[in-house]
């Protein structure tokens, strides 16, 4: 007998369907005996015969064990002749049909974080969910969210045979497409519906942000949250969140800094200040930094030792740190995936590091005037800038060191200038200067 509204399956009479997928439909019921109103998921025909009573009565078990604020809550399962029916509790709508989340991006972090720690715990009982998508995550009065339909995660598990299918394309993870999802999938899928809230479009393959929408989301979110979501759509899973637990962790990290940088603006000024004392080798940096920096482009601040840097230094000159990346806060239009420093979208190799390697547009290079060499390579016409270490066109070593007035010394290993007055270390090869600064 085929559904229809006012049919009854069980003690549940039918008032409304919510939505038909190719094993089940949703419907919007009434419970007869309790009197209260549930979302009722009915298997087909189809979905019996292919997965069995034994897979579909899995979920169920599967669906009552996950007993979290955030996974959808189930009332009630069993079967009605040849029907076999799940009760949820009802909600309001989806998030795919929820249009204030998406223009609050308050209310989309909250819900990103609630679903985040619902999918950590499912990760924490070994549940990989499978397909998240904005259609199976619920709202409840745009305070509470919560994650439904584990169906498959727990047909995945027949023995014998590859769901490769299940999923969403949009949200699927790359890995997940060829049949070996792992629970950094649930996280990427995360991750394309959280920039999906922000950006108001899914991010294609191979996952690289379009500068407009990067600008976007920037706008939007806090720049303690955007590194966890460009870690979250990495393309290999390893490069993500290894669980939803770890995704947990960095996001309340990332909220705990939030409240803090809140909390100090909020704090009234004093009007006594006290003066703080300045070291020695703070007001040598800081001479430098005045005297040399706009020459050096220093825009930018280690964080291991807040000393003045620019881009196309390799290491820290004044703590000997190597480990610099500066992939959100680059004056270059693109970042170079291996050094992480920035490069220019006609280059077909990064000046900076050996490994960088990219397509190339097959147009010639426009004119490049913060440039101040050509490529001495017979038949290419790179242009160098300044301190580059190869040439970003056919990738040849710069030989002829760099020269400038601010850096009248030269280092005793790679021979590039530096100045021996203020550095402890060579930027370049990271070479210590035993006898540098005068405050050493």
């Amino acid at each position: 007998m085929a559904l229809g509204k006012g049919s009854h399956v069980g003690k549940y009479q039918l008032i409304s369907r919510l939505g038909r997928g190719a094993f089940a439909e949703v419907w919007k019921a009434l419970d007869q005996v309790e009197n209260r109103k549930v979302a009722l998921k009915i298997a087909s025909t189809a979905a019996v015969s292919e997965f069995g009573r034994t897979a579909l009565e899995h979920e169920a078990r599967m669906a009552s064990s996950l007993q979290h604020p955030n996974i959808l809550k189930l009332y009630n399962a069993g079967w009605d002749k040849d029907r076999f029916f799940l009760a949820f509790e009802l909600a309001s709508k989806s998030l795919l049909d929820a249009s204030g989340v998406r223009r609050s991006t308050r209310v989309s972090n909250r819900a990103i974080r609630q679903i985040a720690e619902a999918l950590a715990y499912a990760h924490r009982k070994r549940v990989i969910h499978r397909d998240v998508k904005p259609e199976n995550i619920l709202v409840f009065d745009h305070t509470r969210f919560a994650i439904g339909d584990f169906g498959a995660s727990c047909l995945s598990r027949n023995p014998g045979q590859t769901y490769s299918e299940i999923g969403t394309l949009g949200y699927l993870a790359p890995e997940q497409a060829y049949g070996k999802p792992c629970f950094a999938s649930d996280v990427f899928s995360l991750g394309m519906i959280w920039y999906w809230l922000l950006a108001g479009n899914h991010l294609r393959w191979p996952f690289d942000w379009p500068e407009d929408e990067a600008k976007k989301i920037k706008r939007r979110l806090h720049p303690a949250y955007v590194p966890i979501l460009r870690r979250m759509l990495r393309f290999r899973p390893e490069d993500r969140f290894r669980t939803a637990g770890d995704l947990v962790e960095a996001i309340e990290r990332a909220r705990r800094r939030i409240e803090r940088e809140s909390q100090e603006k909020a704090q009234p000024r004093r009007r006594r200040r006290k003066r703080r004392v300045i070291s020695p080798r703070e007001a040598e940096v800081m001479l430098f930094g005045r005297l040399f920096g706009k020459s050096l482009g220093l825009g930018f601040i280690c964080h291991r030792c807040d000393g003045p840097l620019s881009e196309e230094m390799t290491y820290c000159p004044w703590c000997g740190t190597g480990d610099l990346s500066f992939l959100d806060v680059t004056r270059y239009p693109l970042v170079c995936p291996w050094c992480e420093h920035g490069v220019m979208a006609e280059w077909e190799y990064c000046p900076w590091c050996y490994a960088g390697r990219f397509e190339s547009n097959g147009k010639k290079p426009r004119f490049d005037s913060k440039a101040e060499r050509i490529c001495p390579t017979a038949g290419c016409e790179g242009q160098l800038r300044p301190f580059m270490k190869y040439c970003p066109q056919c990738k040849t070593k710069v030989k002829r060191r760099w020269s400038t007035a601010a850096l009248p010394h030269g280092c005793a290993r790679c021979r590039w200038p530096i100045n021996r007055d203020y550095w402890r270390y060579c930027p370049w090869c990271g070479r210590r200067e035993p006898k540098a600064g005068h405050f050493v």
